[in-house]
């Protein structure tokens, strides 16, 4: 792309973040696209919406509260603390703890804490992609393929500006670990050690990856304790000994973890009350639904595949991968919290393990009446999961300003009285 091409792209996304978007995905060069996934990530940053209550609420009111003028040697006091799992602030984790520093002592300004978290979501969402995507962004794709992709590009993608941490995580962990499956170079293994930095639970989600990793040409073994997790269940108290006492890790276990009788009747009583509040039908079939049954049924299709003396090696690996961390979530009820975002983790690798198939669905030698089922298969998959496809487009409208539409600016000038996609529908309507 010439310079001048280049820069009347940098131009619309100033004008236009959405024109932005679809003016570059034409393009076929990947460093063209990388900058320009980077680019819309950090303008989107600084479009988010601050509503009470959501999690990037939170994290603005943390970095006003204890981040404005902090001084350089409390924040490596900090710092050390909560590399030591030891720390008793809001924050918990180093990664966030820099944004904040950055955003609110050294730039003066806290809003910028969802812009820098915009530019590293989007350069690992973005390597992501093209890496999954890689040498295949331009080949010819047929609609139930179109599909899947379109479902891994929403999932969790730029609604992760809101939480931060966990699924930017998620980002880093699953580009690491797919780089250096792929390449075998060491870098990678430091991306993967950066996904613990971004949130310190990817530790726990390393094991059970590990463990997959190792066993990935083992397929029957991975397969049978798979379906066997299904009725598997560890007690916390098995385990609990083996945690050490840290001040971050014994206040997490307060708050999420069921340690007890009563902690069981507490959970029981929050998830029945969170039950009989009424939702809309892609609340109520998205994200949950998706994880806990969507998926499940997809990768009972995969198994055929997986188990295959053809099988791809990337797809061993993805969906190898995917059911590891399945089956760990399935064994760690006692964290309803972590056993939920385990899932999350396991569906991005399962759902790419399906794309990376319908690539080389090829090289299987299907017949005619089994690639009928598959397509079938898929079809039903794809038509249940638009429940989740909703939820995301809903999540993005209430999260992004409307200015990302159109003249950006507008949204920097009003800051406080910046009002949603979702708000300006509302309103026209």
């Amino acid at each position: 792309m010439e310079k001048t091409q280049k820069g009347y792209l940098i131009l619309l996304m100033f004008i236009s973040p959405l024109l932005g978007v679809i003016a570059f995905l034409k393009s076929k060069n990947e460093k063209v696209l990388l900058f320009f996934g980077v680019l819309f990530f950090g303008i989107s940053g600084s479009l988010y919406v601050y509503v009470p209550g959501n999690d990037g609420y939170s994290h603005l009111k943390n970095t006003y509260r204890n981040y404005m003028n902090m001084p350089f040697d409390v924040f490596l006091s900090q710092a050390y603390d909560l590399i030591t799992f030891n720390a008793n602030s809001e924050t918990k984790d180093i990664y966030l703890h820099c944004l904040s520093f950055l955003s609110a002592s050294f730039f003066g300004i806290p809003e910028l804490i969802h812009v820098f978290a915009g530019l590293i979501l989007g350069y690992f969402f973005s390597k992501s992609v093209l890496l999954v995507l890689k040498d295949k962004l331009f080949v010819k794709k047929n609609g139930i393929l179109l599909a899947f992709i379109v479902l891994f590009l929403f999932d969790r993608s730029l609604g992760a500006l809101n939480s931060i941490r966990m699924w930017t995580g998620m980002w880093v962990f699953f580009y690491g670990t797919y780089s250096y499956f792929i390449t075998k170079e060491r870098k990678y293994l430091a991306v993967i050690l950066f996904s613990i930095v971004v949130h310190f639970s990817y530790v726990i989600v390393l094991f059970p990856f590990l463990i997959a990793y190792l066993f990935r040409k083992r397929t029957l073994i991975i397969t049978f304790f798979y379906l066997l997790s299904f009725s598997l269940t560890l007690n916390f108290a098995s385990i609990g000994n083996l945690i050490p006492k840290t001040n971050l890790l014994e206040s997490q276990q307060k708050a999420n973890v069921i340690d007890s009788e009563d902690k069981a009747k507490l959970f029981e009583e929050k998830a029945a009350i969170a039950s009989q509040v009424q939702q809309n039908f892609y609340i109520t079939y998205g994200e949950g639904f998706y994880t806990k049954y969507n998926i499940v049924g997809l990768s009972f299709i995969l198994l055929y595949f997986f188990n295959n003396k053809t099988q791809n090696n990337k797809f061993n690996f993805l969906l190898g991968s995917g059911l590891g961390l399945y089956s760990f979530s399935n064994i760690v009820t006692f964290s309803p919290s972590l056993s939920g975002r385990v899932k999350t983790i396991a569906a991005l690798f399962i759902i790419t393990a399906t794309i990376q198939l319908l690539f080389t669905l090829n090289r299987y030698k299907l017949t005619s009446q089994k690639l009928n089922l598959l397509n079938k298969c898929c079809i039903i998959f794809l038509f249940l999961s638009i429940p989740m496809f909703l939820f995301q487009i809903s999540y993005l409208i209430q999260m992004l300003s409307f200015f990302t539409l159109i003249l950006p600016q507008i949204s920097w000038i009003l800051g406080d009285n910046d009002f949603s996609i979702r708000d300006a529908i509302s309103y026209l309507f």
